[in-house]
């Protein structure tokens, strides 16, 4: 692991390369940046209950090769029926992405990365399900100067909320399709991005859960970004199944507006 004098030349680095006016791509998730951002987050369940929460999420990159990304929320879901309206934290996630050699110039086949990405269950309602372990590795491909795929391939493994149940591992992909095209609007990006996980084993085997993400982005500046997420759930929704416990709520939708500073 890095000290804090090398955690801190890295950041000097970065705020230098920002200084000397480096222009930042925002659209590529393998470029090593720091940052820091958040904002509004709405999201809509299938029993008619909403939940408001403020999101943050930030980026410290470590060393050429290495970035961890941590996110966090606070919001409050509305009550029904027998459920009461109820505060607190939602999920949070901390990922590690190691790079290795990557040609960000080739057409064709770039480079690839590795990730550790932790997923811990939120403690309100609509949030409280799994808490997911995924490790895996992200091969990409540039289809031409403004077209790009970002193919993560990861084993998940699950546990119900405190990890007081494991209930299972299985296969996924997370697949970003980004196009981006500055004529548009200054920055402009958008994503595609599917995502599905199929366990094979344990409480969730034969079980599966994915949703589609659709995000467009831009920048009020060189180093302020803003982007926003349309995200659709379907099959079985991680967010709120516990073993044993018919939650009886599934996430339908939501939106996320976030503004990112980058340093």
């Amino acid at each position: 692991m890095m000290n804090r004098k090398n955690i801190l030349l890295s950041l000097g680095l970065l705020l230098a390369s920002a200084a000397t006016g480096e222009t930042i791509d925002a659209s590529d998730p393998t470029k090593i940046y720091t940052f820091l951002g958040g904002g509004p987050k709405y999201t809509d369940f299938t029993t008619g209950e909403y939940l408001w929460e403020a999101r943050l999420i930030g980026n410290l990159g470590l060393s050429d090769h290495d970035m961890v990304l941590f996110e966090a929320g606070y919001g409050r879901i509305t009550g029904h029926d027998q459920h009461k309206s109820e505060s607190g934290w939602t999920s949070t996630r901390l990922r590690w992405f190691h790079l290795f050699e990557m040609d960000y110039e080739a057409i064709g086949y770039r480079g690839m990365g590795t990730q550790v990405d932790l997923q811990l269950a939120g403690g309100i309602r609509g949030t409280d399900g799994q808490n997911l372990l995924v490790t895996g590795v992200m091969p990409t491909w540039n289809f031409s100067e403004n077209l790009s795929l970002y193919l993560s391939l990861n084993l998940v493994n699950a546990w119900d909320k405190r990890f007081e149940n494991y209930n299972g591992a299985g296969a996924g992909f997370d697949a970003q399709i980004i196009y981006n095209n500055e004529n548009w609007w200054p920055g402009a990006q958008v994503r595609l991005i599917p995502v599905y996980n199929y366990f094979l084993a344990g409480e969730l085997d034969g079980e599966g859960s994915g949703n589609f993400d659709i995000n467009v982005g831009g920048e009020f500046s060189p180093t302020v970004m803003w982007d926003i997420t349309y995200q659709t759930n379907f099959d079985k929704d991680l967010n709120t199944f516990r073993r044993g416990e018919d939650t009886d709520i599934e996430n339908d939708w939501n939106l996320f507006f976030n503004v990112t500073s980058y340093f």
